[in-house]
């Protein structure tokens, strides 16, 4: 199970996880937490701004479940949940403050609604972000904080009676970017400016010095250069987001089997004692 904030965090941060553990047997479950309602949209023949036209929010909000429908279907995921909060925007936005923001849900109550679905399907593994939510994402901390909460409580019988037999996930990881592919990624991106290519160094929310993990705190790597037509095959098809990275995205494609061969995971729970460096998440079970 992949618990994620928006629709296309699925494919950017799992993608290769996904398909491998699907084309593997294994039963996969992706749970987005917003509708990712928020952000301007520039493709052909869509012009939205949700941040100023409501109306224009809830058409996003109905194209990104399609889109995250299609991403799923080729990743193999087996379930799909949207639990329907509403995106909080950037760090900073007045967005956050909204009473139906998903920052602003109690934990208690989210916590409520995914305790069920890991008593359920009883997942052997739970994939989320780590405190930081990999780059400050308010809402990518919000999902880190719900999905601790709800491991630690779908094990205990007492809490959300309601929500199923308990169920213990033995192991759960955070997705995690090591330094050294950043410190690469940056290099590349300078490169695009250079050729006049914008790139998201330039948004006002990117702080490139504070994404990354240290690369001795990375503890599994999941070569994904197999896969990776079926990750940048789903992220296309979250055609409202990636069409407004324009020849970026195809530049990076060109050069993603040597920026980011692998999906890198830190595991920080786990039921026996892991021995890192692992290439499979499934390790020891």
């Amino acid at each position: 199970m992949v618990v994620h904030a928006h629709p296309d965090d699925e494919a950017s941060s799992t993608g290769g996880l996904l398909r491998f553990a699907a084309e593997q047997g294994h039963t996969t479950i992706v749970v987005t937490c917003t509708q990712g309602d928020l952000g301007e949209v520039k493709m052909p023949g869509v012009r939205l701004y949700p941040r100023q036209d409501p109306a224009d929010r809830q058409r996003l909000a109905l194209i990104r479940q399609e889109e995250l429908t299609q991403a799923a279907a080729i990743l193999g995921v087996t379930y799909v949940y949207q639990l329907g909060y509403h995106d909080s925007g950037m760090a900073g936005w007045a967005s956050n403050q909204e009473r139906q923001a998903f920052v602003q849900a109690p934990l208690e109550d989210v916590t409520g609604r995914l305790v069920p679905l890991i008593r359920r399907h009883r997942p052997d593994v739970v994939v989320t972000y780590d405190a930081h939510g990999g780059y400050g994402h308010p809402d990518h901390i919000m999902a880190h904080r719900v999905t601790l909460a709800s491991v630690a409580a779908a094990a205990v019988a007492d809490r959300f009676p309601e929500g199923g037999a308990p169920w213990q996930v033995r192991k759960v990881y955070y997705v995690v970017w090591p330094q050294s592919v950043v410190r690469r990624v940056i290099q590349v991106m300078r490169v695009l400016e250079c050729c006049g290519l914008p790139t998201p160094l330039r948004a006002p929310h990117v702080d490139p010095t504070v994404v990354g993990c240290p690369d001795a705190l990375i503890t599994t790597h999941i070569d994904v250069r197999s896969v990776l037509w079926a990750k940048w095959a789903a992220l296309g098809a979250h055609r409202s987001q990636m069409g407004r990275l324009g020849n970026v995205v195809w530049v990076v494609q060109l050069v993603s089997r040597w920026l980011w061969p692998a999906e890198t995971f830190q595991c920080v729970q786990s039921v026996r004692p892991i021995q890192p460096p692992e290439t499979d998440i499934f390790a020891g079970l």
